[in-house]
């Protein structure tokens, strides 16, 4: 049986317990096929106690998770935490290589700063990498962008890309953007993944009123103002709704909807709720919502796919991959004009949608079987050339 070890640039652990989370889901996926060794090393939450390491260690059938943490302080903390960092990556590795298990191919997500260690591997031992890439940095309109980063970021981000056997976009858009501004390599898209076991239509109508659902952290590059916004504007056009938000919601926020003063829960807000709670909430909807000015697969509209619900959302990144006449309607990013009359077009003709064939649709191309099958033999592949 092949080795495999994930190097995982995000992964859910104990200070930020979403982050990541659709890497584990791809994780578990897979070794339903094949065993997976994960690590992530990352910052342990404040205040907390030191463990002997690693400091998280989960064994689920063939998924072996690694949580190892550290913590830096003071002066020149960045630098001591990029040492820690690479320190604690060895010190798994060299254990790995005492005890005879180093992998047959390492599989990085996100380049930065992961697949630093996938590159350190292949020119250590000649092991080979690819690399699954989730980052919405590639793009100029990110708030994180990686046209803005350092000389040196950009210059170790082409490397580690340029070097990976296979890059595994989650989008078609995302790998074309990668070969277009920063490393022309071979790319195969694998989507995310939904768990299909919590995300499935409902054999009941969704609630009334007509109830339009958005999820996500609500911060800018989602625009939840505008969402706000033009759903105040169809309700002052007559049209009876109610809009559900799922996430942090900042007090900003909460102060905009309640300058709007009106009738009580036309707008809820939600908070964090568990994956399995978004997937109740989901089929108590009619639609899905999702105005971002700049995307690449966002997991929520394969959620909400997989539970039979339409979708309206911006025509950004790998959406319209997805989103088409069939399952939802697509807007431009920003324009409020457009996601009003969509918001109208969905209430008028929802009926029309089938929310049934839409699940099964979804469900054969984002099943954990499905993408787990696609990894897997991704890997033979690469294995077999090499």
């Amino acid at each position: 049986m092949k080795r495999i070890l994930w190097l995982a640039s995000w992964y859910p652990n104990e200070a930020e317990p979403f982050s990541g989370d659709f890497i584990q889901r791809q994780a578990k996926a897979v070794s339903a096929f094949q065993p997976i060794t994960v690590i992530y090393v990352g910052k342990s939450a404040p205040g907390r106690k030191k463990k002997k390491e690693p400091d998280e260690k989960t064994i689920t059938g063939n998924l072996q998770e690694n949580i190892v943490y550290y913590s830096t302080h003071g002066f020149l903390s960045k630098w001591k935490s990029l040492v820690t960092y690479f320190k604690k990556h060895h010190q798994f590795i060299t254990e790995l290589k005492r005890k005879n298990e180093l992998p047959d191919l390492v599989h990085a997500h996100v380049a930065m700063k992961a697949g630093l260690i996938a590159l350190y591997l292949k020119w250590r031992y000649n092991i080979p990498y690819v690399v699954t890439e989730h980052w919405t940095g590639y793009y100029r309109q990110a708030k994180d962008s990686l046209f803005r980063k350092s000389f040196i970021s950009r210059y170790m981000t082409r490397l580690i890309l340029r070097q990976a056997t296979r890059l595994i976009p989650v989008s078609e858009a995302l790998g074309n953007q990668i070969n277009q501004y920063w490393a022309h390599v071979r790319f195969e898209k694998i989507p995310n993944v939904v768990n299909t076991k919590l995300f499935y239509p409902s054999t009941a109508e969704p609630v009334k009123p007509f109830r339009f659902i958005h999820v996500s952290a609500l911060v800018h590059q989602k625009n939840p103002e505008g969402i706000v916004r033009t759903f105040v504007e169809l309700t002052k056009h007559g049209f009876n709704a109610e809009l559900i938000l799922i996430g942090p919601a900042t007090r900003g926020l909460r102060n905009q909807i309640a300058n709007y003063n009106l009738p009580e829960n036309k707008i809820q807000c939600l908070g964090e709720i568990s994956y399995a709670e978004v997937g109740i909430e989901f089929r108590k909807s009619s639609a899905l919502v999702l105005f971002s000015f700049y995307e690449n697969m966002p997991c929520v509209i394969l959620e909400a796919l997989c539970t039979g619900v339409p979708v309206i959302a911006t025509r950004v990144g790998g959406i319209s991959e997805v989103v088409r006449e069939e399952n939802g309607i697509l807007v431009t990013a920003g324009n409020e004009n457009e996601l009003l009359e969509a918001m109208k077009e969905m209430i008028r003709s929802h009926l029309v949608y089938d929310r049934d064939k839409i699940a099964s649709q979804a469900s054969s191309l984002f099943s954990y079987e499905t993408i787990g099958k696609k990894i897997t033999d991704m890997y033979d592949t690469v294995l077999k050339k090499d």
